[in-house]
């Protein structure tokens, strides 16, 4: 009987360590294939900055000449999920003739090192109207700083 039970517990014991390696395995799978999305996307050292504040202006100006636009990142770094683009969060303030014209919050897609699609975005009066509405579109983690953000203004 103390034979058969010591069996059990090995079979167990090896069936368990079996079941956390294929766990870390898909989890390191995973970050690897989040890692790639990255890398090819997102532009690398300054012209993130450079390549971000261009189409940001491009955005929001649309070529309207005193026209300029400060953003915050809202989380450093890009955030990868699934094989979409990886996405940046900003809060962003848009000036028009020395004047604020509009701020809120942006969804930003790095698209193959060369340029960011705003997919999203929220303007503040947005944002105080309708919280669901900021909870669709960006990680539960941002929700309430982005609230707090457009409140304080």
């Amino acid at each position: 009987m103390k034979r058969r039970s010591a069996l059990l517990l090995l079979i167990c014991s090896v069936l368990f360590v079996i079941f956390l390696s294929l766990g870390a395995f898909q989890i390191f799978f995973a970050n690897e294939i989040a890692t790639s999305h990255i890398e090819a996307n997102v532009p690398k050292g300054k012209l993130f900055g450079e390549y971000l504040q261009r189409d940001l202006n491009s955005y929001f100006c649309g070529g309207v000449e005193d026209c300029n636009v400060d953003y915050v990142l809202l989380r450093e770094g890009p955030t990868q999920t699934g094989i979409a683009y990886p996405k940046s969060y900003l809060w962003v303030t848009c000036f028009k003739h020395g004047a604020v014209s509009i701020e809120g919050a942006v969804r930003a897609a790095a698209v193959d090192q060369q340029s960011f699609d705003v997919t999203h975005f929220l303007s503040r009066q947005e944002i105080l109207s309708s919280r669901s509405q900021v909870e669709s579109v960006f990680p539960a983690a941002l929700v309430d700083n982005i609230v707090r953000k457009a409140e304080s203004k």
